[in-house]
């Protein structure tokens, strides 16, 4: 396992060198501004060793109560009714932990509670921008809190799930819920940990007059905060060095998607100047191997030319071992290129043979085979050129992609981490679904 006290120097070191690397625009710096300012802030925390802890879940489910009953102290507002809480409130909390100089505890509205679509996305960024967030539950998962934290997950968010209430079940009602509510979490190969506590139990009293009163008794939350008060002491700085690296991560992936879109037009015109030149040599050539080799070196100057284009560095050794893989595993679906190919020559070069003795009648048709070998060439110019594409905008090299790979390093090597994490091969792992309109 990597040494937890080495954690922080090496995030900023790889955040440091990552953002060197960037060259952004003052164009891109105007549109990614807040997500600029956002890793500003979160860097600052790390450094100044601030983490911020939120609470999450429906409406009801006794947020407010449940960080009260942590604190010990009834800070935050409650009510019989339900959904108390309108705006988000925080606390700074006065333990002191051993990796931390301070933490903050936030109370967040109800994720049901807005009913602005525009307020639900603000508010929900606002938790991710926390470092570990208390998914407060009262009852098995209902569909809104399970696409809640699937949400959360893909954003690589530390969560510990909080079933609250627990003193209205007994046990073998509880286990059958824990149960659902694993099973509905089986997308984690890692069961997520869930904490059971009751914030803020009630029983009823006989009065003397005869009437039935509910009482409030003492919340029983010790095991969630003895679980709590560890993962700050050993892990503190690590929850925020996570956060640092996702927003950093999210940044990467949002500069790659508008330079794709930006230069979508221009990529596409590189394309079709690199695929005509491809046709024009194919065409004129008798020889496979030398139509394989031409390909090979318009392919592999093409995607030099759109890294340079996008701003996102491949080249040399690099670009050719791109072509050769997408080229081989694409060339006109899984090798047919070559075979029609290797056809086509065959039958130009006996058609070449045969044209003295034909008087030359026997070279008309190689003009159709030509054609059929430029038609082919253009296409699998532009699969490899949208290939290409694709690949810079869902790979991760060592330079740009330093905040990805740092981050599933320390996934992957922290297995403690898996309590509040669930899988890690599961959160780091990357999709372009749905950004094909990005692609030339």
């Amino acid at each position: 396992m990597i040494n937890k006290t080495d954690i922080p120097t090496k995030c900023r070191f790889s955040i440091d060198k990552w953002k060197e690397n960037l060259n952004l625009t003052n164009y891109e710096r105007t549109k990614f501004a807040d997500i600029l300012n956002q890793l500003e802030v979160q860097i600052n925390k790390l450094e100044k060793k601030e983490l911020r802890i939120s609470v999450y879940g429906r409406v009801g489910v006794g947020k407010s109560s449940l960080l009260n009953a942590l604190i010990g102290k009834q800070i935050f507002p409650t009510d019989i009714l339900n959904g108390n809480t309108k705006t988000t409130k925080s606390y700074t909390l006065e333990k002191r932990f051993s990796s931390l100089n301070n933490v903050k505890i936030i109370d967040s509205p109800g994720i049901d509670e807005i009913n602005n679509t525009n307020q639900e996305e603000r508010h929900f960024n606002y938790i991710l921008d926390t470092d570990l967030i208390l998914f407060v539950i009262d009852s098995d998962l209902t569909r809104i809190e399970l696409n809640s934290i699937e949400q959360l997950l893909r954003h690589n968010k530390p969560i510990l799930i909080v079933l609250n209430r627990c003193d209205q079940w007994n046990a073998k009602e509880t286990k059958l819920i824990l149960s659902s509510i694993h099973r509905k979490l089986s997308f984690c190969k890692q069961k997520i940990k869930i904490s059971l506590v009751s914030s803020s139990p009630r029983e009823a009293k006989i009065k003397p007059d005869g009437t039935v009163r509910s009482e409030q008794k003492t919340p029983k939350v010790d095991i969630l905060k003895n679980e709590l008060e560890d993962i700050l002491d050993q892990s503190g700085e690590l929850l925020i060095c996570i956060n640092s690296l996702r927003i950093a991560d999210y940044l990467y992936k949002s500069l790659k998607e508008n330079r794709l879109l930006k230069n979508k037009a221009e990529a596409q015109s590189l394309i079709g100047k690199y695929a005509t030149l491809k046709a024009s040599g194919v065409a004129i050539n008798p020889f496979l191997m030398i139509d394989l080799l031409t390909g090979l070196a318009f392919d592999s100057a093409l995607v030099i030319q759109l890294s340079k284009l996008y701003g996102l560095e491949v080249g040399g050794p690099s670009a050719r071992q791109l072509v050769k893989k997408l080229g081989f595993q694409n060339s006109l679906l899984g090798g047919v290129q070559i075979g029609i190919q290797f056809t086509l020559n065959i039958f130009k070069k006996i058609l070449l043979l045969a044209a003295p003795l034909t008087g030359g009648l026997s070279l008309a048709p190689t003009a159709l085979i030509a054609i059929a070998q430029a038609t082919l060439a253009i296409h699998s110019t532009k699969i490899i050129g949208r290939l290409a594409a694709y690949k810079f905008l869902s790979s991760t090299n060592k330079k740009d992609g330093r905040p990805r790979l740092m981050l599933n390093y320390l996934l992957k090597k922290n297995t403690d981490f898996r309590i509040i994490l669930g899988d890690f091969k599961f959160l780091t792992s990357s999709t372009t679904k749905n950004k094909n309109y990005l692609l030339p």
